[in-house]
Protein backbone atom coordinates (compact mmCIF):
# COMPACT_ATOMS: atom_id res chain seq x y z
CA UNK A 1 0.00 0.00 0.00
CA UNK A 2 1.36 3.39 -0.67
CA UNK A 3 2.63 5.65 2.09
CA UNK A 4 -0.25 7.93 1.23
CA UNK A 5 -2.86 5.39 1.59
CA UNK A 6 -0.81 4.31 4.91
CA UNK A 7 -1.73 7.85 6.17
CA UNK A 8 -5.19 7.96 5.19
CA UNK A 9 -5.86 4.91 6.92
CA UNK A 10 -4.57 6.50 10.22
CA UNK A 11 -7.43 9.38 10.06
CA UNK A 12 -9.86 9.03 12.93
CA UNK A 13 -6.41 7.78 15.28
CA UNK A 14 -5.36 10.09 18.43
CA UNK A 15 -3.33 13.16 16.86
CA UNK A 16 -0.35 11.66 18.27
CA UNK A 17 -0.50 7.78 17.67
CA UNK A 18 -0.93 9.08 14.19
CA UNK A 19 2.30 10.74 14.08
CA UNK A 20 4.10 7.88 15.50
CA UNK A 21 2.72 5.88 12.73
CA UNK A 22 3.87 8.32 9.64
CA UNK A 23 6.85 8.11 11.48
CA UNK A 24 7.31 4.51 11.21
CA UNK A 25 6.82 4.68 8.70
CA UNK A 26 9.17 6.65 7.24
CA UNK A 27 12.10 4.97 8.99
CA UNK A 28 14.55 3.26 7.37
CA UNK A 29 15.39 0.94 10.20
CA UNK A 30 12.17 -0.42 10.57
CA UNK A 31 12.09 -1.58 6.73
CA UNK A 32 12.34 -5.43 7.82
CA UNK A 33 8.89 -5.11 8.40
CA UNK A 34 5.94 -3.05 8.78
CA UNK A 35 5.79 -1.68 12.32
CA UNK A 36 3.36 1.18 11.08
CA UNK A 37 0.83 -1.41 10.08
CA UNK A 38 1.24 -3.10 13.61
CA UNK A 39 1.29 0.19 15.49
CA UNK A 40 -1.64 1.01 13.24
CA UNK A 41 -3.75 -1.83 13.94
CA UNK A 42 -2.87 -2.09 17.70
CA UNK A 43 -4.57 1.56 17.65
CA UNK A 44 -7.64 -0.15 15.64
CA UNK A 45 -7.69 -2.64 18.19
CA UNK A 46 -7.73 -0.18 21.18
CA UNK A 47 -9.98 2.23 19.76
CA UNK A 48 -12.69 -0.44 20.44
CA UNK A 49 -11.37 -2.49 23.47
CA UNK A 50 -10.58 0.62 25.98
CA UNK A 51 -14.13 2.08 26.25
CA UNK A 52 -15.75 -1.75 25.82
CA UNK A 53 -13.41 -3.17 28.28
CA UNK A 54 -11.56 -0.44 30.43
CA UNK A 55 -7.87 -0.05 30.94
CA UNK A 56 -7.72 -2.86 33.71
CA UNK A 57 -9.71 -5.86 32.01
CA UNK A 58 -8.61 -6.24 28.24
CA UNK A 59 -8.27 -9.85 28.99
CA UNK A 60 -6.07 -12.88 27.61
CA UNK A 61 -8.56 -12.54 24.36
CA UNK A 62 -6.63 -9.46 23.30
CA UNK A 63 -2.98 -10.77 24.01
CA UNK A 64 -4.27 -13.43 21.65
CA UNK A 65 -5.12 -10.65 19.04
CA UNK A 66 -1.74 -9.08 19.75
CA UNK A 67 0.39 -12.02 18.74
CA UNK A 68 -1.81 -12.01 15.43
CA UNK A 69 -1.46 -8.48 14.40
CA UNK A 70 3.00 -9.43 15.33
CA UNK A 71 2.41 -12.90 12.81
CA UNK A 72 0.78 -10.32 9.91
CA UNK A 73 2.95 -7.26 10.28
CA UNK A 74 6.12 -7.95 12.56
CA UNK A 75 7.51 -11.48 10.84
CA UNK A 76 6.29 -13.35 13.72
CA UNK A 77 5.86 -16.62 11.70
CA UNK A 78 9.13 -16.55 10.22
CA UNK A 79 10.66 -16.39 13.65
CA UNK A 80 8.57 -19.39 15.08
CA UNK A 81 9.53 -21.13 11.71
CA UNK A 82 13.38 -20.33 12.83
CA UNK A 83 12.65 -21.68 16.29
CA UNK A 84 10.83 -25.15 15.04
CA UNK A 85 13.69 -25.49 11.93
CA UNK A 86 16.20 -25.00 14.79
CA UNK A 87 14.45 -27.58 17.42
CA UNK A 88 14.13 -30.54 14.88
CA UNK A 89 17.75 -31.96 15.49
CA UNK A 90 18.88 -31.08 18.67
CA UNK A 91 22.54 -33.16 18.85
CA UNK A 92 25.18 -30.22 19.21
CA UNK A 93 26.13 -26.84 21.17
CA UNK A 94 25.59 -25.23 17.61
CA UNK A 95 22.21 -26.32 17.38
CA UNK A 96 21.65 -25.15 20.87
CA UNK A 97 23.14 -22.29 19.79
CA UNK A 98 20.73 -21.91 16.86
CA UNK A 99 17.35 -22.56 19.02
CA UNK A 100 18.44 -19.94 21.64
CA UNK A 101 18.73 -17.36 18.98
CA UNK A 102 15.75 -18.45 17.12
CA UNK A 103 13.47 -18.56 20.16
CA UNK A 104 15.20 -14.85 21.39
CA UNK A 105 13.87 -14.07 17.65
CA UNK A 106 10.19 -15.01 18.78
CA UNK A 107 10.60 -13.22 21.72
CA UNK A 108 11.74 -9.80 20.65
CA UNK A 109 8.68 -9.79 17.94
CA UNK A 110 6.44 -10.86 21.02
CA UNK A 111 8.06 -8.10 22.95
CA UNK A 112 7.85 -5.43 20.28
CA UNK A 113 4.39 -6.28 19.52
CA UNK A 114 3.54 -5.86 23.46
CA UNK A 115 5.45 -2.93 23.58
CA UNK A 116 3.31 -1.40 20.40
CA UNK A 117 -0.08 -2.64 21.75
CA UNK A 118 0.82 -0.51 25.24
CA UNK A 119 1.79 2.73 23.65
CA UNK A 120 -1.60 2.23 21.25
CA UNK A 121 -3.35 1.44 24.49
CA UNK A 122 -1.52 4.41 26.38
CA UNK A 123 -2.08 6.97 23.84
CA UNK A 124 -5.74 6.02 22.84
CA UNK A 125 -6.39 6.16 26.55
CA UNK A 126 -5.07 9.71 26.80
CA UNK A 127 -6.78 10.89 23.97
CA UNK A 128 -10.39 9.41 24.96
CA UNK A 129 -9.66 11.42 28.07
CA UNK A 130 -9.34 14.82 26.03
CA UNK A 131 -13.30 13.98 24.80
Amino acid sequence: MPRTSRAATSAGLPPLLSQVIRAAAHDARLADSDHAAALRALARLFMLALPARGILALGDDLCQDIDNIATRHLDRAAAEKQFHLAIAGVSSVAQRDAIETAHASIVDVSELAHYYAGLAAGITLAELGKR
